[in-house]
């Protein structure tokens, strides 16, 4: 590793870590609580004496389509407690209660509907708080919000609310169970404490604490709420006991001896969630039911990189906060980090054998898994999560011969990150460790995976001068410990190549037992709370041996990438804008050697039109020079310069129907490849409680040098196969969602697929670092290659051969679920899921002949039936 490229980059970031903080003091609310003296019904009318005699607070500030002015209409809020829960009761004037908008969807989807948020910041850290949401047609969503702007709505607390309609507008009621909440055991509190409206026919925004859209900041922008005094935290202790049952029907070979066409499907688990004082909780899971509402969605990948699927299973998605580790230029939003969830549990890989028959585990058994998390009064945050995976084995028949390879070993997966906040939660500093332990003894994996893989890094984020300024530094470094095979195997992997001829800094060591490395993300500037011009410096470093992959996701290593970042916006409204802003940064990408591999410019506009339409733009000019991975441990492949652009527009989301576009295109003019496609969206409000969404998405790829393979003649000299591929993708998304009530939904989705690739102009690489273009490459012609039974036989410097690529997938996924909750925390859910699958060899897009290969496909059709029961002492 160059230090000397290292102490190059990173040092601006550090200085402006040592800048003079300077007092921030933002006007905020105040309001006061009062113990509850009545009984109070969750009716949404807000009708009992306890409302009456409740001090109202008011005073609220139009946060959207103009900052800080007065709202349009009245808002009030009073706040009662008992010692069991938080009471809040919102009156929204209006003095057109019709066209309060009232839509009736499943709990959790944020809906055009006029709105009543509710924020508490329990810890009063003014860095995380709990959001409890109500429509005015008393339909339920929550979320956290951490680091002070990041917002995660996968949370899920159990409390009751509801609406109505009245003659003066609507009122909002809550009930939020103090066990929902984490605080102090301190006999007086004050807490940070926010409302926010919504009307949806004006999109009207508006605040009881200013909110300014000058800045990023959500919690620190909170108000204090005073007079919840003489509370006790409680034990808080949940219980959540499921039950599954159903069948699964698989279209099975009637010669397969391992599978049978017809499977019984049941289980029983059990969550568990324990307070640990007032700070800290303690979830666990046994025997966890991970049964997702909507499947993974299709996709052909061509590139060297791994597909990232979103993770959907509940235990994993709580706390989520506490436990993002991401690295890379997109901050928060990065899907690449040290944690990536879906690893635990993860679908064990195919043996590397042949058989005629196999029976696969649909996933690696997690044993059991338990999380630790809280945060102290006086700033700590702490996040631990363990889980155990078992072995799996699958069993193979091979001409008659069974055998049961194992294909994932017992593992250990941990994580583990402490948190400080200082200076109101405007600095912070934290720590991180991920391990994986692989139980490899007798499994015959010890060639292909690490026994031990290790990380850990440290993040820092600080903000000053009145919130304008800020610094967010994040490290982390990784050790990784295996035999000499399974170590070979991580530095040959793509993320890696070390065994590439040019490399003169990353060299391949087949006998190294252990592989460690070192990556960086930084971003320092004026990008926080600020009226029109934000500028920042960035960058992503990552030495060659930094490896994630075993608890995280990570896509390529030995990179530097720093770039120069500014944006002007405009959040006062004109005649014809509500909003706009457009920013650029010029940006450069090299190795460790180091060898610049490409530089270039990045632009992006948006804009919100008076009439509720959005406009967006994005594109990038690249002068790209090398490409390290095009031939996948190979020389690196000189390249060419490109452009890419996409554009979206969005109709007023108000309207019975509205719209989506978004188009993207790319073009290499030199090596004549083009990529564009179109994504389109309609959702059509039918009623208040049905809505329909159609979205068809279409994809076409033409690129001269697409990989195909590596393979040696007789000689033993390596080629390396790229050839044209025409690659046309197309489904159609559909998405039908019909509530009865706020506690009783019907969810339909459905996704049907075409995938094809078709191959021509197969090319044999031999001077990858010539200037002109024809020059890297022979072209394969006439008596050059013959293709037979699926294989392209080569005659080229020598005879080799490889598998023709050619594909056609066709694909439908569809779910439907039936959820009731039954009472507040307890569901029951009826599932059915069906699934076709066909493939070819053909590669040419024909629609006609797909979708009907498609019909006619083999049906895989799963229905289950799962019931759950929350208990709360």
């Amino acid at each position: 590793m160059d230090l000397r490229l290292v102490l190059r980059v990173v040092p601006f970031a550090l200085i402006a870590a040592l800048a003079i903080a300077r007092a921030d003091v933002p006007r905020l609310g105040r309001a006061h609580a009062v113990r509850r003296t009545g009984p109070i019904t969750i009716d949404g009318r807000l009708d009992e004496p306890a409302w009456q005699q409740a001090p109202e607070q008011g005073g609220f500030t139009q946060r959207f389509p103009v900052d800080g002015a007065s709202p349009t209409f009245d808002t009030r809020f009073a706040v009662l407690y008992d010692d069991d829960a938080i009471y809040v009761g919102v009156w929204a004037d209006d003095p057109q209660p019709a066209l309060v908008r009232r839509l009736l969807t499943r709990r959790d989807i944020d809906a055009p509907a006029d709105t009543v948020q509710v924020g508490i910041d329990s810890y009063h850290d003014r860095r995380t708080a709990f959001a409890f949401q109500l429509n005015a047609a008393g339909v339920e969503r929550d979320m956290i919000v951490f680091d002070d702007q990041n917002v995660d709505d996968t949370w899920d607390a159990v409390w009751t609310g509801d609406a109505a309609i009245t003659e003066h507008g609507w009122t909002a009621e809550f009930r939020i169970p103090l066990n929902q909440l984490r605080f102090s055991g301190d006999d007086l509190h004050e807490w940070g404490f926010q409302v926010v409206r919504t009307v949806a026919r004006t999109q009207e925004q508006s605040s009881w604490s200013p909110w300014p859209r000058s800045g990023p900041q959500i919690v620190s922008r909170f108000g204090v709420i005073d007079g919840i005094d003489h509370l006790s935290p409680g034990r808080r202790l949940e219980l959540l006991p499921y039950a599954t049952a159903g069948l699964d029907v698989e279209p099975v070979d009637a010669a397969d001896p391992l599978n049978s066409r017809y499977a019984l499907k049941r289980g029983i688990g059990l969550d568990l969630k324990y307070g640990l004082g007032p700070a800290f909780t303690l979830s666990a899971t046994i025997n966890p039911d991970f049964g997702q509402v909507e499947a993974d969605p299709s996709q052909v990948n061509l590139s060297a990189n791994e597909l990232f699927f979103s993770e959907k299973r509940p235990f994993f998605l709580e706390g989520v906060d506490l436990f993002k580790l991401p690295i890379g230029n997109n901050g928060d939003s990065s899907i690449e980090g040290a944690f990536y969830s879906r690893r635990i549990g993860a679908v064990p890989p195919d043996p590397d054998l042949d058989y005629d028959y196999i029976r696969e585990p649909d996933a690696a058994t997690i044993y059991g898994a338990a999380k630790l998390t809280g945060k102290t009064k006086s700033g700590w945050s702490l996040g631990l999560l363990d889980a155990v995976t078992g072995q799996e084995s699958t069993e193979i028949e091979e001409g008659g011969v069974r055998s049961d390879p194992v294909v994932a070993p017992l593992t250990n997966f941990a994580v583990a990150r402490v948190k400080r906040d200082f200076r109101d939660g405007k600095t912070a500093i934290g720590m991180s460790l991920t391990a994986v332990d692989r139980a490899l003894s007798g499994t015959g994996l010890d060639t292909e995976l690490a026994d031990q893989a290790y990380t850990g890094g440290v993040q820092v984020q600080h903000r000053w001068a009145d919130n304008a300024w800020q610094l967010d530094l994040k490290t982390v470094g990784s050790w990784l410990h295996g035999s000499e095979d399974a170590i070979a195997t991580v530095q040959e992997s793509n993320v890696h190549l070390f065994q590439r001829p040019d490399d003169s800094e990353a060299k391949f060591d087949p006998t190294r037992t252990a592989l460690s490395g070192f990556g960086a993300t930084w971003l320092v500037g004026r990008d926080g709370q600020t009226e029109h011009w934000r500028f920042a410096f960035g960058g992503d470093l990552r030495t060659p041996g930094l490896e994630l992959n075993d608890l995280g996701y990570q896509n390529f290593s030995d990179r530097v990438i720093p770039y120069l970042w500014g944006q002007y916006r405009v959040d006062q409204p004109t005649k014809h804008l509500l909003n706009w802003q457009v920013s650029a940064d010029v940006f450069s990408v090299s190795t460790f050697q180091p060898q610049l591999l490409s530089y270039g410019l990045e632009y992006s506009a948006n804009a919100q039109l008076s009439n509720q339409w959005n406009l967006g733009l994005y594109g990038n000019l690249d002068q790209n020079l090398w490409d390290p991975v095009a031939l996948r441990g190979g020389d690196e492949l000189r390249t060419n310069p490109s452009a890419f652009f996409s554009a979206f527009v969005n109709t007023d989301v108000r309207k019975p129907l509205w719209v989506s576009v978004s188009m993207h295109g790319g073009r290499d003019w030199i090596a004549d490849m083009t990529n564009v496609g179109i994504d389109l969206g309609a959702t059509i409000q039918a009623r208040p409680n049905l809505d329909l969404y159609v979205g068809p998405s279409y994809y076409a790829r033409t690129d001269p040098m697409q990989y195909v393979d590596q393979e040696p003649d007789q000689a033993g000299t390596m080629h390396y196969v790229l050839a044209r591929v025409d690659q046309v993708t197309a489904s159609m998304t559909t998405r039908v969602n019909w509530t009865f009530s706020p506690h009783l939904s019907l969810q339909v989705y459905a996704q049907p697929f075409i995938g094809t690739g078709r191959y021509s102009d197969y090319k044999d690489v031999d001077d990858p670092h010539a200037t002109r273009f024809a020059d890297r490459f022979y072209l394969l012609h006439g008596n050059d290659y013959a293709i037979r039974d699926g294989i392209v036989f080569i005659d080229h410097g020598g005879e080799y051969s490889v598998t023709q690529p050619d594909f056609d997938l066709r694909q439908l996924r569809s779910t439907v679920v039936l959820r009731w909750e039954y009472h507040p925390g307890s569901f029951v859910y009826a599932i059915w899921s069906h699934g076709q699958t066909s493939t070819l060899d053909d590669g040419r897009f024909r629609p006609t002949k797909d979708l009907y290969g498609l019909a006619t496909a083999p049906e895989e059709n799963l229905v289950m039936v799962k019931v759950n029961y929350w208990i709360g002492l």
